[in-house]
């Protein structure tokens, strides 16, 4: 195996600690197990092309997903990322006592990491209930108080209907007042006369 190749592949077991996260899923890389189990890449990729060639290519084609990794100088390579099965699936036939240390190796990566997934698929749960019901009391007090707003323009409503009125029986009072006046020539009105035009008005009204 060439220098590049496995400082490319030390690289990434660095960052990715054994697997990593592709489109929601936990998968490892064809260069990392063709490092860790004393592969050659290019065998793996053969192991994995005849794979997807068989029979079943297209029930193992869902476990299997076609990538490339740039070595350092530049140049790209073809790999191939693979899901817990297809994990499972390629190294079955892997034999000895490195191979199997380095089996159980992914397979804790795998757990450690979907259970990880886990937890925070739930951490996220539990914040979005506790953002939900702040949310939600925020909107009540929100609704109370548009409420509270909208008795207040009723009751200013009413208030300013009352008013309106009030001032349209005096300004009928008033018209009646030189009406009568005037019928009366000028000669000032009595408090009998005051008398029926308030009953007229505002005993009307009430």
């Amino acid at each position: 195996m060439s220098r590049s190749y496995r400082k490319e592949v030390k690289n990434m077991d660095n960052q990715n600690n054994l697997v990593r996260m592709f489109k929601n899923q936990v998968v490892v890389s064809s260069v990392q197990l063709a490092e860790h189990f004393d592969k050659e890449h290019k065998n793996v990729l053969r192991l994995l092309s005849s794979l997807l060639s068989s029979a079943n290519k297209q029930r193992l084609s869902k476990h299997f997903f076609k990538s490339n990794y740039k070595d350092e100088t530049g140049k790209n390579n073809t790999m191939y990322l693979m899901d817990r099965d297809g994990f499972s699936l390629l190294v079955m036939s892997f034999k000895g006592e490195k191979a199997l240390k380095w089996k159980l190796d992914f397979i804790d990566a795998f757990n450690a990491m979907e259970q990880e997934i886990k937890d925070n698929q739930h951490q996220i749960s539990a914040d979005l209930k506790d953002k939900l019901y702040t949310t939600s009391i925020e909107l009540e007090k929100i609704k109370i108080h548009r409420h509270k707003l909208f008795e207040e323009s009723m009751n200013q409503s009413a208030l300013l209907n009352e008013k309106r009125a009030e001032l349209l029986r005096y300004k009928a009072f008033r018209d009646l007042i030189i009406a009568k006046q005037l019928e009366n020539d000028s000669a000032g009105l009595s408090y009998d006369d005051v008398d029926e035009i308030d009953n007229r008005i505002f005993g009307e009204i009430d």
